[in-house]
């Protein structure tokens, strides 16, 4: 099954579910977009999501839940339950995770950065300009533009 027409099926299975009718979620989307999601013509957003779960009575966990399972063949419990086990095998049941994304630097600010502080070591252990471009296999040109920039 494809993850879009399980999305159909349990966003249709819960509304029945619990009575309402496509035009009984308006407040979250228009009755022609719910009629779309639900013929799994279009996706939905992880907002739209979240906001048809809290219509339809459930946290957005337990919706996703519900989607894992019906894409899986699996019932909820069987989901959570290896869900669970995924999470612990790989250290992750137990980590706070971050509510926002970092800023990170662009790629080639950050590259540059390992760059001079790779130099900078290297030369503060005493090697040659010469040595830390064999070490590091770059070429002479960048090496002593980086040994000679200021910190």
């Amino acid at each position: 099954m494809s993850l879009r027409k399980a999305y159909a099926a349990t966003l249709q299975w819960l509304r029945i579910r619990r009575g309402l009718s496509q035009s009984d979620l308006q407040k979250q989307a228009d009755q022609a977009h719910i009629s779309r999601l639900e013929a799994s013509t279009t996706s939905a957003t992880v907002d739209l999501t979240s906001d048809l779960a809290d219509a339809l009575g459930v946290t957005p966990l337990s919706f996703f839940t519900l989607l894992a399972a019906a894409n899986e063949g699996k019932t909820p419990r069987t989901a959570l339950i290896e869900t669970l086990a995924e999470l612990q095998i790989q250290g992750l049941l137990d980590e706070k995770l971050p509510a926002e994304p970092q800023k990170l630097p662009p790629p080639r600010q950050a590259a540059a950065a390992e760059k001079i502080r790779a130099i900078r070591e290297l030369k503060e252990a005493g090697l040659s300009q010469a040595e830390v471009c064999k070490k590091l296999g770059l070429p002479s040109s960048t090496v002593g533009r980086m040994w000679h920039a200021d910190n």
